[in-house]
């Protein structure tokens, strides 16, 4: 491997997985000079890896050349030819209320800093992995008629007789669905599709950027998905208020107590823990729309 190379996938491997693109305003490209002490080019390098955790691409010269280095999900969109439809013609991201989002971000944090995370790790302690496991299937299993619908409304009609082939198997032999034997047994795989998946399969914009109190990351569309399927959950045909908004709670503290951990080390490690969680979510769409794209197009 040749020094452009090395130096490439060197620079590369320090931000993967937190940038995205900016606007074309507030693009900065900046060179650096390969005539530095040892020094200063670790400092060079420091700073090119903080440029692109902000979504600036850098220009670095070196000996064989000047080097164009964009952010990782420009990698994303640029798999493609630019004359390639599937490909986005917007900038990834859009976030124009990002003052907003960064204090729900905040106050996210500081809940799940002092309640939800002491919470779940009370959660963990108390109660053995297994049965977090049985509690996680249940719900999995009751929301599979709503991924039933999601599917058929979306055309597709393999995944939404998965999701009945599923719930038929888990809700009788799984024990209402505190097995998997659907998986294990049947490998019939999860096919898991929301109202936001089955908006963005008929090319429903994802809409601006939105942090969600209490439940993160997300976009107008996303939000929009949130909220009707929360009035239509298949658990408010089992439950009655208030029952049925303590069965959500539950959902959420069990779904929350995997990602507790996780949470916390890369918000700790973060300098900027609004902007990596942020573009690690708009890296997520941009993936999962050009992959939808590739298999209308096919």
């Amino acid at each position: 491997m040749n020094y452009k190379s090395t130096l490439l996938t060197f620079l590369l491997f320090v931000v993967a997985g937190c940038s995205s693109i900016p606007p074309p305003d507030q693009v900065s490209p900046v060179s650096v000079s390969t005539a530095r002490a040892p020094g200063e080019a670790q400092q060079g390098v420091s700073d090119k890896a903080e440029q692109l955790s902000q979504g600036k691409p850098v220009s670095i010269a070196t000996s064989q050349g000047q080097i164009d280095i964009e952010p990782a999900v420009v990698a994303v969109a640029n798999a493609n030819s630019a004359t390639d439809p599937v490909v986005p013609a917007q900038p990834d991201y859009y976030d124009p209320w990002e003052g907003f989002n960064r204090s729900v971000f905040a106050f996210n944090h500081k809940a799940y800093e002092y309640v939800l995370i002491p919470v779940t790790d009370g959660y963990k302690a108390v109660i053995p992995s297994p049965v977090r496991a049985s509690v996680g299937n249940f719900f999995a299993n009751l929301r599979e008629p709503l991924n039933l619908l999601n599917n058929l409304f979306s055309g597709d009609v393999d995944d939404a007789g998965s999701n009945l082939g599923r719930f038929l198997i888990n809700s009788t032999v799984g024990v209402l669905g505190l097995f998997d034997p659907a998986s294990s047994w049947f490998d019939i795989d999860k096919k898991r599709r929301s109202i936001g998946d089955m908006l963005a399969h008929y090319g429903v914009g994802s809409g601006p950027f939105l942090v969600l109190p209490v439940l993160g990351q997300s976009d107008v569309r996303g939000g929009v998905s949130i909220l009707t399927e929360g009035i239509i959950h298949p658990v408010n045909q089992i439950a009655d208020s208030p029952q049925n908004y303590q069965l959500r709670t539950v959902d959420g503290l069990d779904d929350f107590s995997s990602q507790s951990d996780t949470y916390q080390t890369l918000y700790n490690e973060a300098q900027d823990p609004y902007l990596y969680f942020r573009n690690q979510y708009l890296q997520g769409q941009a993936r999962d729309t050009l992959y939808e794209n590739k298999n209308a197009k096919d």
